[in-house]
């Protein structure tokens, strides 16, 4: 009986603990609803404060944005400041390699300033930007070009017009004391190559040809050293090219010499290259020329000799390649970034001498076949032959 007794007790003490078990079980799984229910509620509270439209991380955002915004019209507050106290001291922005020039804009590099004409980009190639001694070139672009492209340098050359800078830092004239040289002191300026806003008006019932001559070069001189003017122009890097297919006057690497052409369609074909607002061309004048063998006079060029010395008077055999070859192709024959002075064509320029008689027209330089210098003065009746081409020449307006 008490057997029976002590089972029904610890039954019933069983009993109640499976019912205190279920009671407990209950109330956690309430909880652990409730609790649920609670975190979400906060997720999505903390989410609307970190996303919404006032949230953390757009408040956040929206500051950064304005700090940065401020930042930038402070940083261009400061440069119109910077802008208007350096054109009040006379001082030219630093040109920058690689930009894109909308107008002529005046800048300075290394402390030399020159003009970078509107529609054009500095050079971002080694070698052609740092030094205006060395020869500062210049793309005819007219559009920004990416950095990528100025990677290409093969194709920047082969596609884009260059031109290299010609600073003129004493007297702008004629030079006719080279040695070693064909010169003589009866050259003049020819007629007729002036672009349009720089040929002056020769006076109604002048008809000698030196005095319209000294009338054009006074001219010449005043657009390019005149007060308020550029100090300075620019030249085709590389002797006149004809664009195959159009055949248009260009500046490139690799391009066909425009050889074979007479001498009065130089200055026709030069001064329609380019004609704007802000930059004219026109044939190579024989004062340009000197001005460009006193520029290179005495620098290095391009050859693997050991006397690397450009020396316009003295002719040198590697840059003589014995038949006709593309624009640019011979590195010897290269000198301020500019190439082709000595070798490839003779050049005509806008030049006549009066001491051949039948023969006025100067060209410039030596040839393929030739053995002449690059200050060499040669004279012939201004007709094409195969081993004639030109040099053109820009005019900052």
């Amino acid at each position: 009986m008490k057997e029976k007794i002590k089972k029904s007790k610890e039954r019933g003490i069983i009993t109640m603990e499976k019912q205190r078990l279920r009671k407990n079980k209950g109330i956690t799984l309430i909880a652990l609803v409730i609790t649920i229910v609670v975190l979400l509620i906060l997720a999505e509270v903390s989410i609307a404060m970190l996303t919404g439209q006032n949230g953390i991380l757009s408040q956040a955002q929206k500051a950064k944005t304005e700090t940065e915004n401020a930042a930038a019209n402070e940083a261009g507050i400061l440069s119109d400041y910077e802008t208007k106290i350096n054109e009040e001291l006379g001082i030219k922005p630093e040109a920058e390699p690689g930009h894109y020039y909308e107008t002529n804009t005046e800048v300075q590099i290394g402390g030399k300033e020159l003009t970078i004409p509107g529609g054009a980009s500095l050079s971002k190639i080694e070698g052609e930007y740092e030094d205006v001694e060395q020869g500062i070139v210049i793309y005819i672009t007219n559009k920004q070009i990416t950095d990528e492209e100025w990677q290409d340098v093969e194709t920047m050359q082969k596609t884009y017009d260059q031109f290299v800078w010609v600073p003129v830092t004493g007297d702008y004239k004629r030079n006719t004391d080279y040695e070693n040289t064909n010169v003589s002191a009866a050259a003049y300026t020819d007629t007729g190559y002036l672009p349009e806003g720089i040929q002056p008006t020769i006076p109604e019932g002048t008809t000698d040809e030196e005095e319209i001559g000294e009338i054009n070069e006074n001219a010449e001189r005043e657009a390019i050293v005149g007060e308020g003017k550029a100090g300075g122009f620019y030249i085709s890097r590389y002797e006149a090219g004809k664009e195959t297919t159009t055949n248009k006057l260009i500046s490139r690497k690799g391009a066909t010499v425009w050889n074979s052409i007479p001498q009065a369609d130089c200055k026709t074909e030069a001064k329609k290259f380019i004609n704007n607002e802000n930059v004219k061309s026109a044939l190579c004048s024989g004062i340009q020329w000197d001005m460009t063998m006193e520029f290179v006079n005495g620098k290095q060029d391009g050859s693997s000799d050991t006397d690397k010395t450009y020396n316009v008077t003295q002719s040198k055999e590697s840059r003589h390649t014995g038949s006709k070859a593309p624009s640019g192709q011979n590195v010897a024959d290269r000198v301020c970034n500019i190439f082709d002075l000595e070798g490839n064509c003779y050049e005509y320029v806008a030049e006549k001498d009066s001491y051949y008689g039948y023969n006025p027209f100067v060209l410039r330089g030596g040839s393929y076949d030739g053995s002449n210098s690059a200050s060499y003065r040669n004279n012939n009746n201004g007709t094409a032959y195969s081993n004639d081409s030109f040099r053109f020449t820009l005019y900052v307006m």
